[in-house]
């Protein structure tokens, strides 16, 4: 069989990588990960990559038959790379500084065609994905830059309603074999649609109204104000009548995934792997959950006895009720957020090395409206190109926003939790780009997809919440208690998602033990139990990775004593890429063996840095010229002396 058409040579220096082809396997890595930038400009542009595709089309296509043929083409491929293993002598033979990379390409592409099975990408709309969302998304990343960019953003605006009219066929097609959501997946939907429809779409146009660009002409703008008007607007109108009339009322109230799936167990089973990268099953997920949550309630009773408690009901309402702990204002938490960030950069050198750190810039900004009522208390998207990472604060509820979350959340979302790994990743040299890069979108597709090592991400953002003593933060008891809130609410997830889809757990149970175990207000754990009805297995990664890190951190440190550096563990924690865990675990294993032989590590001792100063010089920031009152250096918004500048 022969190998699916390689791209340009040229390719991979545009994009930013200069690889020398070290094995007769690049050019099959190189394809694949073209033809996904080809087929998908979607994730072209959220990776800051739209200028690599060799297709012109504006949207993804979503029509049944582009599905079959991504199928046919994931088919080809893999019986290509194997065809070339074999050629080469079997898996043994490949040289150990590629074996890995071929390892997780055919793992990638066995589990899309293996998991096609189970028809994902029927169940394509919900409170959290969906064109509603979406499509708002992509037209902000969108870059105006040239003529050429401005076209295709006028492309992007005429394709809208094919695309939309593709899902509602998905979306009927999922109701025809049974193959959608639950009911509570669905709350607010529609009304997500019609806010569109009720502001102009003005999301669509405004970006181009506002442009200063030569290329934005007024008969430009005029032209992409009209196809809103015309195509947008009328497309998301009939989008919202479907879901009212037609598919919200025939969803199930049936929340478990085993019993919803035409699959069951087995479709469960397997999403609970593709997200865990284990074999562990859904009682012994829970049983983890409960096992985590009486060792966490322990510690949390423990904080609430030194500050004169007697229970730890108590000490929760305290903690949810007192103003002194409820930002005034949007502003005066986003401004903690930047601040928290700010005492964290100088301190990352305890645990990392210079080499290891990113310079891409990430910025602290709040959730948009209107979906911050449905979105949870932070999260974060990576950059692409010059688009730095965005850590999303949701302000929504500000009394809600408790401040002893900041800690905890500053550091999951932004340094040195995802923001760190994210840019880290796309950073390293030597990565093939589909290792580099993460497809951070489209979770309603798994575990029919390409997978992205849920394990490894989540379980990396919880293990850094568990730095934060280390890198000189949770000062008070009630930062503290913080922490273990969050942590809570991992554990809590582990027993929730597999009770709700394995076990038989109604909506209501498992929201009230969210509300029983964790200091969360009752809007986020409404928020966060739907959340676990959308995305089976999906919230068990972040406890069952952390553990794994966690286990592999105190090896290291047992296994290797004084000659050990704990910042060599965290270079190869973040510079592996995305990986499963057991992946991870060979890696560690391997740096063990090093030290412990005397070997030399990656890192030059040339290279590292010996004091905050120097950490702080080396840094590449956002803005050219940044001051040391940017209390997050490297963000676009916060500081006076650069927007005066």
């Amino acid at each position: 069989m022969s190998n699916p058409k390689s791209p340009d040579e040229n390719a991979m220096d545009s994009i930013g990588q200069e690889k020398i082809m070290s094995s007769p396997f690049d050019a099959l890595f190189r394809e694949c990960w073209q033809w996904r930038l080809d087929v998908s400009p979607e994730l072209a542009v959220s990776l800051g990559l739209l200028h690599e595709r060799r297709s012109t089309h504006a949207l993804d296509p979503r029509s049944v038959e582009s599905f079959e043929q991504r199928l046919e083409y994931v088919r080809k491929s893999l019986a290509s790379v194997k065809e070339l293993v074999e050629k080469e002598g079997g898996m043994d033979a490949i040289p150990s500084s590629t074996k890995l990379s071929v390892e997780l390409y055919v793992d990638q592409l066995e589990t899309y065609l293996e998991n096609s099975k189970y028809q994902s990408h029927l169940s394509c709309v919900n409170r959290l994905e969906g064109p509603q969302t979406d499509l708002p998304l992509y037209a902000s990343y969108l870059p105006l830059n040239n003529k050429a960019d401005f076209d295709f953003y006028l492309s992007f605006l005429s394709s809208v309603k094919k695309q939309n009219d593709e899902v509602l066929i998905l979306l009927q097609m999922g109701i025809d074999t049974n193959h959608t959501p639950a009911k509570c997946s669905l709350d607010g939907v529609p009304a997500q649609f019609l806010s569109h429809v009720e502001n102009g779409g003005e999301v669509f146009y405004k970006k181009i109204e506002a442009s200063t660009s030569p290329y934005a002409t007024e008969e430009v703008k005029a032209k992409a104000k009209a196809l809103v008007q015309s195509e947008v607007v009328p497309s998301f109108q009939k989008f919202a009548d479907f879901l009212n009339n037609v598919y919200v009322p025939a969803l199930p109230e049936e929340i478990a995934s085993t019993k919803r799936h035409p699959l069951g167990m087995e479709y469960y089973q397997a999403c609970l792997s593709f997200h865990t990268t284990t074999n562990y099953t859904c009682q012994e997920v829970h049983d983890i959950g409960l096992a985590e949550v009486d060792r966490i309630t322990s510690e949390m009773e423990k904080i609430a006895k030194e500050e004169g408690y007697s229970n730890l009901d108590d000490y929760t309402k305290f903690l949810t009720t007192s103003p002194l702990f409820q930002p005034a204002n949007e502003e005066a938490l986003l401004a903690r957020y930047r601040d928290t960030c700010g005492r964290i950069s100088p301190a990352l050198l305890k645990l990392f090395h210079v080499k290891t750190l990113p310079s891409t810039p990430f910025q602290i900004v709040p959730t948009p409206s209107p979906s911050n009522k449905t979105a949870p208390a932070a999260y974060y998207l990576a950059g692409g190109g010059s688009r730095p990472g965005t850590f999303y604060a949701n302000t929504s509820s500000i009394k809600t926003r408790y401040t002893y979350e900041t800690d905890a959340l500053s550091l999951h979302e932004a340094i040195p939790g995802h923001h760190t790994q994210a840019a880290v990743s796309s950073e390293t040299e030597g990565l093939e780009d589909f290792r580099k890069y993460a497809e951070d979108r489209r979770y309603f597709e798994a575990p029919a997809r390409f997978p992205f090592y849920t394990g490894y991400i989540e379980g990396w953002g919880l293990h850094c919440e568990g730095l934060g003593t280390e890198l000189g933060l949770y000062k008070t008891p009630a930062d503290r208690f913080g922490r273990l809130s969050a942590e809570m609410l991992r554990a809590v997830r582990l027993i929730v998602d597999t009770g709700m889809h394995g076990l038989g757990w109604s909506w209501q149970r498992a929201f009230d033990l969210m509300m029983e175990k964790t200091a969360m207000s009752a809007q986020d754990a409404g928020v966060e139990t739907t959340r676990y009805c959308t995305w089976p297995g999906q919230a068990c990664a972040y406890k069952i990775g952390e553990i794994k890190i966690n286990q592999l951190r105190k090896m290291f440190e047992e296994e290797t004593g004084e000659e050990g550096d704990i910042r060599d563990f965290y270079h190869i924690v973040l510079t592996s890429g995305a990986v499963p865990l057991t992946v991870l675990e060979d890696k560690i294993n391997e740096l063990i063996s090093n030290v412990k032989s005397g070997k030399k590590t990656e890192i030059e001792e040339s290279k590292k840095a010996s004091s905050t100063d120097d950490f702080m010089s080396s840094m590449t920031f956002a803005m050219p010229a940044w001051c040391k009152c940017c209390v997050v250096p490297g963000s676009l918004s916060g500081c006076p002396t650069v927007s005066e500048k």
